[in-house]
C-alpha cells in the first residue's frame, strides 16, 4: 500500500486570492484541499479550478469555527501545512458590524489554530493586510514610505484590528513553542487583476469597494460613473498613489512563502510585505483599464475620501530577498486580465437561470446543475457529465434516476450519459493500432462495451465552466483519461460542451491526446440518454422517422458487425414508423458511407431523427455531423423504477467496432496533433 500523500488545507480557497493561489500551489505540484464556508464566494470557483488544472481538488463546505467538522477535513487527508485565508474583509462593513468582524476572523483562526495543535500540524502562511499598518503618514516625514515591515502597526479600523489580533496570536502560539511552529504572515497591499484564462477573478457582493472592481462594472453597465476621491494631492495627476500587485504574483507569493517555511528545519516567525514597490495613481490605473476596453469610461471628480492618504506603497525588500519571489505582473497585465474576466462573467459566478445542488449522499465532486432559458430546462450532472432531466415546455423528455446514488446501480442502463473512451463495441475486447495489441476490459460477454467496466460514464467530470450571452448558456466539461485505464493507450483529454437555447440543446466532444506517450489511440464518444416524449411507462405509441435507412449488419449471437452495410427492410428513409411491440430496434444507421475523418464538426450539421407522440406535445429533431447513429428501442431496460422500453436511444457515433476494419478505423484513431471532435444537436418544436 502506497503511503498517503500530503495535502496543503487551504481556508478560504474559494475567495479571491485563495482561489488563485490553488491553482498556482497545484500546478507547482502540490496536493490541495479546500475548506470555505461559502459566505462570501461561490462554489463555481472551485469548479472552475479543476477545470483549469484538470484535476479534481477535495472540497468541504465548513465554517472554520466549526471544530469538529474541520478536525474530520484533517482526519480525511494527511496535512502537513495551511494557507489561511479565510476571513470577512470589507473594511467599511467592519465598522458597521465589528462584532461578526471579531468572531468570524478571530475566533475562526483560534478554532483552525487548535485543530491544527491537535493533528500536529504547525506550519502556516496567514493572509494578513497591509492594513495593521494604518495611516502611515502619521510620522510626518514619510520615512514610513514605501512600507516596511518594521513599520509600527496602528489599523485604523475593525477589519485591519481583526488581522492585527491574529498576527499577534500567531505570535504568541509561535512563541509557545517556538522549536515547532512555523508562521509567515503576509501582507498585501491592493490586488487586482484575474487569471488570465478568464475563467475565475474577484466576484464582489454589492458595490465593489475596490478602484478596478468597480471600473469593470462601469465598462459594462452595472454602474453610471467611478467617482474619483480626490485630485488635490501632491502627486503628478492629483490623485492617490496606491501599490497594485496582479493576484496571480500575489498568489505565488504564497508559494514562495510555503516553499520558505518547508526549508527552516527549525520554528520561525517572519512578516513579509507583497506588493510591488511601485505606487500608481487613480488616474495611473483608469488610463490603463480604459486601454484595455478600448474607450474612456465616464467618472466624475468628487472631494476627498475620509481616511484616505497620498500614498501606500510597499516596501517588498525583504520578501524579494528572503522569499526570492518579486511581482513581475504589470498593471496593464493586471486591466487585460480583468477586462477578460468581466467580459467572460459580466455576472461574476452569479448567472440568472442556473443553480446547483449536491447529487449524492456524499462529498461535492457530484453535483447537479440545472438551466432553464426559454422554454427548455437541463439538468446536467458532473458523474458521467450526464443529462439527467430535459425539458420542452414542461415536458420531461427523458429517462432519469433522481438521485446521483441511484446511477451507482448495476442496473443502470447508462441512463443519460456520455460513454467512452470508445463508445458501442470492441471485438473481444482487443485491438490492434501501430503494431500492438492492447486489450480492454470485457464487460458484455466476450466484447468491451462503451468503455470498459470503469469507462467516461462512471467518473465524476471536472467543472462545468459556464458562460452565458443573452438567452444562450455554453457549459463545459472536463476529462482526463490516463494512459492505461482501461487498457487504452495515452493521456486523454475530454472537454464537453453544452450549448443550451430556448428551444435546442447542443452537445459537442473535443479530444486530444496531451503528451507524447504515445503517438496514437483510439476514440469514439456518444451521449447514451434514452428519451421518452409521453411520460408514460413504455415509448409504445411514439412516431420515428429515420432519415437514413441503410444500417451495418452484424451477427445476431455477437452483436458484432460482418462488414456489409444493407437497407433496413422494415423501414424505409423519411416515412414515419409507429413503435409498438412488435417494433424492435437495436441498429446501427448509416449517415455517411464513406465513413468520416478525426473531426466530424468540420461537416454538415445533419438531421438523422425525428419522433413525436400522440399524447405530446414536443416534436423532437436529432442532428448531427457523425457518419452513423444507433438507434436502440430500450428492450433490455431493467432497473429502479423503469422497464422495458422505458425510453428508447438514439446515439450518433462512429460506426460500431470500427477499429477491427482496417476500411473504418481511420474514424475512430487519434493522432498525436490532431483533435477528434463531433456535434450532435437536440431541436424542439411544439407539434404542429
Amino acid at each position: 500500500m502506497s503511503a498517503p500523500q500530503d495535502y496543503i488545507l487551504i481556508t478560504g480557497g474559494a475567495g479571491y486570492i485563495g482561489s488563485h493561489t490553488v491553482i498556482e500551489l497545484v500546478n507547482n505540484g502540490y496536493k490541495v484541499v479546500v475548506v470555505d464556508s461559502l459566505v462570501n464566494s461561490s462554489y463555481d470557483a472551485i469548479a472552475r479550478i479543476e477545470y483549469i488544472v484538470k484535476q479534481p481538488v477535495p472540497f468541504y463546505q465548513v465554517d472554520i469555527r466549526d471544530g469538529e467538522k474541520l478536525n474530520e477535513v484533517f482526519q480525511k487527508h494527511k496535512i502537513t501545512g495551511v494557507i489561511h485565508f479565510a476571513a470577512l474583509k470589507a473594511v467599511g462593513e467592519s465598522t458597521e458590524i465589528p462584532l461578526e468582524y471579531y468572531d468570524n476572523n478571530v475566533n475562526g483562526t483560534i478554532s483552525l489554530l487548535q485543530v491544527m495543535n491537535k493533528n500536529n500540524v504547525k506550519s502556516i502562511v496567514f493572509s494578513s493586510s497591509a492594513t495593521v499598518y494604518g495611516d502611515v503618514t502619521r510620522f510626518g516625514d514619510n520615512s514610513m514610505i514605501p512600507i516596511p515591515e518594521h513599520c509600527p502597526t496602528d489599523p485604523t479600523n475593525p477589519y485591519g484590528r481583526t488581522k492585527l489580533v491574529i498576527e499577534n496570536i500567531l505570535r504568541d502560539v509561535h512563541s509557545s513553542s517556538s522549536s515547532e511552529w512555523k508562521v509567515a504572515v503576509l501582507r498585501y497591499f491592493n490586488p487586482i487583476g484575474a487569471h488570465p484564462s478568464g475563467l475565475i477573478g474577484e466576484d464582489p457582493l454589492g458595490i465593489p469597494n475596490n478602484l478596478l472592481p468597480y471600473l469593470a462594472q462601469v465598462a459594462i453597465g452595472r454602474r453610471e460613473k467611478l467617482s474619483v476621491f480626490g485630485s488635490d494631492y501632491a502627486s503628478h495627476d492629483g490623485t492617490p498613489i496606491r501599490d497594485y500587485i496582479h493576484v496571480v504574483d500575489l498568489a505565488k507569493g504564497h508559494l514562495a512563502a510555503l516553499s520558505f517555511l518547508n526549508k527552516t528545519n527549525e520554528g520561525s516567525f517572519r512578516e513579509w510585505n507583497l506588493g510591488t514597490g511601485k505606487g500608481s495613481t487613480v488616474f495611473d490605473v483608469y488610463h490603463a483599464f480604459s486601454k484595455a476596453v478600448g474607450r474612456d469610461l465616464p467618472y466624475e471628480v468628487v472631494g476627498r475620501r475620509a481616511g484616505d492618504v497620498l500614498d501606500l506603497t510597499a516596501n517588498p525588500t525583504r520578501a524579494n530577498k528572503e522569499l526570492e519571489w518579486k511581482a513581475e505582473l504589470t498593471i496593464e497585465d493586471a486591466c487585460k486580465d480583468l477586462w477578460k474576466w468581466t467580459t467572460g462573467n459580466p455576472t461574476g459566478f452569479k448567472i440568472e437561470g442556473y443553480e446547483w445542488k449536491l447529487f449524492e449522499t456524499e462529498g461535492h465532486a457530484n453535483r447537479l446543475h440545472t438551466f432553464t432559458t426559454g422554454d427548455v430546462t437541463i439538468a446536467l450532472a458532473n458523474r458521467g457529465a450526464l443529462i439527467q432531466d430535459l425539458s420542452f415546455q414542461g415536458e420531461h423528455l427523458v429517462c432519469a434516476y433522481d438521485n446521483g446514488d441511484d446511477y451507482k446501480l448495476p442496473t443502470n442502463p447508462f441512463f443519460g450519459t456520455n460513454v467512452g473512451r470508445v463508445a458501442n463495441r470492441i471485438a473481444n475486447g482487443e485491438f490492434k493500432l501501430n503494431g500492438q495489441t492492447y486489450k480492454t476490459p470485457k464487460n458484455e460477454n466476450n466484447n468491451t462495451l462503451h468503455g470498459g467496466l470503469v469507462g467516461f460514464d462512471k467518473r465524476n467530470w471536472l467543472g462545468p465552466v459556464i458562460s452565458k450571452k443573452e438567452d444562450v448558456f455554453t457549459v463545459k466539461f472536463a476529462l482526463i483519461d490516463e494512459d492505461g485505464h482501461n487498457g487504452f493507450p495515452g493521456d486523454l483529454q475530454t472537454i464537453i460542451t453544452y450549448t443550451i437555447e430556448p428551444t435546442a440543446v447542443s452537445h459537442e466532444y473535443e479530444a486530444k491526446l496531451i503528451n507524447d506517450k504515445v503517438d496514437a489511440t483510439i476514440v469514439n464518444l456518444t451521449n447514451h440518454s434514452y428519451f421518452n416524449l409521453s411520460g408514460e411507462p413504455t415509448t409504445d405509441d411514439t412516431d420515428v422517422t429515420l432519415f437514413y435507412d441503410k444500417y451495418m449488419e452484424v451477427d445476431d449471437k455477437t452483436l458484432l458487425p460482418t462488414g456489409n452495410l444493407i437497407k433496413y427492410p422494415h423501414a424505409t428513409a423519411n416515412v414515419p414508423v409507429h413503435l409498438d411491440q412488435d417494433a424492435f430496434f437495436d441498429y446501427c444507421f448509416i449517415v455517411d458511407e464513406d465513413g468520416c475523418g478525426i473531426d466530424t464538426r468540420k461537416s454538415q450539421l445533419k438531421p438523422i431523427f425525428k419522433a413525436t407522440h400522440p399524447r405530446a406535445n414536443t416534436e423532437f429533431l436529432f442532428s448531427s455531423t457523425e457518419p452513423s447513429f444507433q438507434f436502440y428501442t430500450g428492450d433490455g431496460v431493467n432497473t429502479k423504477g423503469f422497464v422495458k422500453r422505458s425510453g428508447f436511444c438514439i446515439e450518433p457515433a462512429r460506426f460500431v467496432d470500427s477499429i477491427s476494419f482496417e476500411k473504418w478505423a481511420p474514424q475512430v484513431i487519434l493522432k498525436k496533433g490532431e483533435t477528434y471532435g463531433s456535434l450532435t444537436k437536440y431541436s424542439f418544436s411544439k407539434k404542429q
